[in-house]
């Protein structure tokens, strides 16, 4: 799964990754703590081409009630996300790529639950693949999303068995394309990303604390555990 990342690049970074324009949104503060129903950057394209938009992390259908406490909604599992009522709608028609320096998953180990801030290895962002809705009601609209996630590629699996997936640039031109609609293809592109373009490092358990949010986050540190894999 995914509970928490980074988006701590420039817009223009984001967009010139993805091939799209980056107008349309002021920009935006560095943020290494970013956690569910916080707002996040995402690129969409409703049919007049792909831009940038800021968006509530956890999904809020569209036919829902609203925002529900019980159902965070912040991740959608990809082999599942073409049949869930959630993210039917969404996997056809509301696909977006929320891009991201980085993410942390936790490990248990000997001093407990330990962090780690895993990104590529080339310090490029990650391009998730994603869903978004627009809620309406109660005389206010809600924008939300929630990110893909996946079975963990060889150098994330010692840490955890999920992952968000990422895509290449051509593959979420491919993902944010509202021309397509075969199911197959879509998910097609759900595989998991190549092993050896990612790299991890433990970090401080700061990194729990919501509030926190500053680029020492991200920053190794040294546990006095075994490492991964060893």
């Amino acid at each position: 799964m995914c509970g928490r990342f980074v988006q701590s690049s420039s817009l223009l970074h984001y967009a010139e990754v993805l091939g799209i324009e980056a107008a349309g949104l002021p920009e935006h503060a560095p943020r290494y703590n970013v956690a569910p129903t916080d707002a996040v950057v995402i690129a969409r394209d409703e049919g007049a081409g792909a831009g940038l938009a800021e968006v509530r992390w956890g999904l809020v259908p569209h036919w829902s009630k609203g925002p529900d406490r019980r159902y965070s909604m912040i991740n959608a599992r990809a082999e599942s996300v073409h049949e869930r009522a959630a993210y039917r709608d969404p996997f056809r028609h509301r696909r977006c790529i929320v891009p991201a320096d980085g993410f942390y998953e936790w490990r248990a180990e000997c001093n407990g639950k330990q962090p780690y801030y895993i990104h590529r290895a080339d310090g490029e962002p990650l391009l998730f693949a994603g869903l978004w809705d627009r809620w309406q009601g109660e005389g206010r609209t809600i924008e939300s999303c929630t990110i893909v996630v996946g079975e963990a590629n060889a150098t994330v699996h010692p840490i955890h068995d999920r992952m968000p997936v990422a895509l290449t640039p051509d593959g979420a031109r491919q993902w944010l394309d509202p021309g397509k609609h075969e199911t197959q293809r879509l998910r097609d592109l759900l595989a998991p990303a190549p092993a050896e373009a990612f790299a991890y490092h433990p970090v401080s358990k700061r990194v729990n604390r919501p509030g926190d949010d500053s680029p020492e986050l991200t920053a190794p540190v040294e546990t006095g555990c075994p490492p991964p894999g060893g």
